[in-house]
């Protein structure tokens, strides 16, 4: 027996419904955020400014390997959330992302993984590699883990 989905009728269905059906609450504010920094009236004051902004973080990060060969830091400002504490405050969650701009704007290779708790809450630590350098972050974060077992540790409360 075969089972026909729901097919898309012409290209513009498509993508109507995979954005409506397939995009979140956040992403689909995050999308019309950049679609709107990005529209004719604001292409000049936020999006020219923002590329000249991008070169200057990637350099810094250029600048820094030359100096080391990753970097580790936390991945947010704080310890994970309680599920369904930040669901009403954007804000919020735009600001738990800000260490990881950086590393999306310069186009770097990072990647996050569990390094304790803190008041039974998860901490995460991400690994930043130069450009090309993925398997180095990989080696660091598997030599992490073989030297700790944070990645196995669940909160109490969850478990």
């Amino acid at each position: 027996m075969v089972i026909v989905a729901n097919i898309p009728a012409d290209l513009d269905d498509f993508y109507c419904r995979n954005r409506g059906e397939g995009f979140g609450a956040e992403v689909k504010r995050r999308i019309m955020i950049g679609t709107y920094v990005l529209s004719s009236g604001y292409y000049d004051a936020y999006y020219v400014k923002a590329q000249q902004i991008r070169h200057l973080i990637a350099n810094d990060f250029t600048k820094a390997f030359k100096e080391v060969d990753v970097i580790m830091c936390p991945t947010t400002p704080e310890t994970a959330f309680k599920i369904g504490t930040k669901n009403k405050n954007p804000v919020d969650m735009y600001l738990n992302d800000i260490y990881t701009t950086g590393i999306n704007l310069a186009g770097l290779p990072g990647l996050s993984m569990p390094a304790g708790f803190v008041n039974n809450l998860p901490v995460g630590v991400q690994i930043i590699g130069n450009y090309f350098q993925e398997a180095k972050i990989l080696n660091v974060a598997h030599q992490f883990q073989k030297v700790t077992n944070w990645h196995q540790q669940s909160p109490q409360e969850f478990a």
